[in-house]
């Protein structure tokens, strides 16, 4: 395991996150100013149906897919077919389980957004399977970084660039902006499949049994993990949708869009550690290597976090207007929640390397259990700033639990996890003569 390759593999995962982050803001200023505080509150409860679906149904297939192209146990071409399979199986059966679920729960699930715009959001569900979750997923697990950020960057500008369509020269409000999902993941689906075909030599559409058996094992695991996880990024979400009105999910979604992109570093790391993780063999490696991402990953998203901390309001007034003035509070109290959660998911991700995921669900269920808790004293009392408060906290007690649990499994002390060494600004030193070297090479050529 090279810091080099790794350093280079995050750099270029961090260029497209930088990319990303900008795509996905502009899309979040479109959406905010064409659809006003309610009808940005009533997209991301719409939106967050099927994701909720998916989370529940797709069985782990995704990271399970990941782990063992990592450990290229099967040739691409029969974990491609057996992918395809799977989407058509389970992307049926979540489908009709979101159908079956508006029938039933009609008018109590989220009662302040029409039957008509979750309906629609149930079309995300096929077509996010697909493209995120069980087909990407193998470009990320071969370690063809390139090929996995260049799909991550087109479709946040397919959603944008049918989003200024849908919402702004059609004017169609919210459905408008729901269809712009649906619409970018289908277009995504149909430009992903035979780029990756290409890339795995072929494909296979013939079951192979010793394939789905072990991505199932493994991925019901994840599962549980991908369950929890989801709760405890979007919990409160679908409890401020409970309690109050839509314009406070509004608010809220905002504050979330804006403290999340702090996340872009704390991603592009975690990304490639974890099928790095996977291959390795060498223990001595993985304990070394581990702790040097999750201390600098901390302190460059803390760094990062102070700055938006003092720039925040200007930053919300510019691109959302004095109107989102109450994102600015709720943007301030989950930066630090957001700079636990930075460190660990890198945590996270080593112990998901190590063939362990279900322990990472055991620390995401008391996170999960902890928001709950505060978030059903704290938003009748408080609102929105109770719902931040109580994201925050469960965030800092998760990383103390994840971050015991990797000493733990790992050995090493908290001081090598969480504190800068002198050994940091060598590697520092060195990326930096490399990107310098690079640079006067490209600057020489003819």
């Amino acid at each position: 395991m090279k810091a080099a390759a790794f350093a280079r593999d995050t750099a270029l995962t961090l260029v497209a996150r930088v990319i990303g982050f900008g795509l996905a803001l502009l899309s979040s200023v479109v959406i905010a100013r064409a659809l006003g505080p309610d009808g940005t509150g009533i997209y991301t409860l719409a939106t967050l149906f099927p994701l909720l679906i998916l989370t529940l149904t797709n069985l782990g297939i995704g990271p399970a897919t990941v782990y063992y192209v990592a450990q290229d146990k099967y040739p691409l071409k029969e974990v491609l077919g057996n992918n395809v399979i799977l989407t058509a199986i389970i992307g049926a059966a979540a489908t009709l389980l979101g159908l079956l679920a508006l029938v039933v729960l009609q008018g109590r699930i989220f009662p302040d957004v029409a039957p008509s715009y979750l309906g629609l959001a149930l079309l995300l569900v096929p077509v996010y399977l697909f493209s995120q979750q069980y087909i990407n997923q193998i470009l990320l697990g071969a370690r063809r970084i390139k090929e996995f950020n260049a799909i991550s960057v087109l479709q946040k500008l397919l959603f944008l660039l049918i989003l200024l369509i849908t919402t702004v020269s059609l004017g169609l409000g919210v459905a408008g902006a729901i269809w712009a999902s649906i619409l970018s993941s289908a277009l995504l689906c149909v430009l992903l499949f035979p780029w990756v075909r290409k890339i795995a030599g072929g494909v296979r559409f013939r079951p192979s049994p010793a394939y789905i058996r072990d991505v199932l094992r493994y991925g019901v695991k994840a599962h549980l993990g991908n369950i929890v996880g989801f709760l405890n990024y979007r919990i409160e979400i679908f409890m401020l949708g409970a309690f109050l009105p839509v314009s406070a999910v509004g608010f809220y979604s905002v504050a979330v869009v804006l403290a999340e992109k702090l996340w872009f570093v704390s991603e592009s790391a975690s990304t490639v550690l974890f099928p790095t993780v996977a291959a390795e063999k060498d223990e001595q490696q993985r304990k070394t290597f581990t702790p040097l991402v999750s201390r600098n990953i901390l302190w460059i998203t803390a760094i990062g976090a102070a700055v938006l901390f003092l720039v925040s309001q200007w930053i919300v007034v510019l691109l959302y207007s004095e109107e989102y003035l109450p994102t600015v509070q709720l943007f301030r109290i989950l930066l630090p929640g957001i700079v636990f959660l930075s460190a660990g998911r890198i945590l996270a991700n080593d112990i998901a390397g190590r063939g362990k995921p279900l322990l990472n669900t055991y620390v995401g269920a008391t996170g999960v259990a902890i928001q709950v808790a505060l978030n059903l004293v704290w938003i009748p009392k408080y609102g929105t700033v109770g719902a931040a408060w109580a994201t925050t906290i469960g965030y800092g007690i998760t990383f103390a639990v994840r971050l015991w649990l990797y000493i733990k499994l790992s050995g090493n002390s908290l001081a090598k996890v969480i504190v800068p060494q002198s050994s940091d600004w060598m590697l520092y030193r060195q990326l930096a003569r490399l990107a310098w070297g690079r640079v006067r090479g490209q600057v020489g050529q003819p």
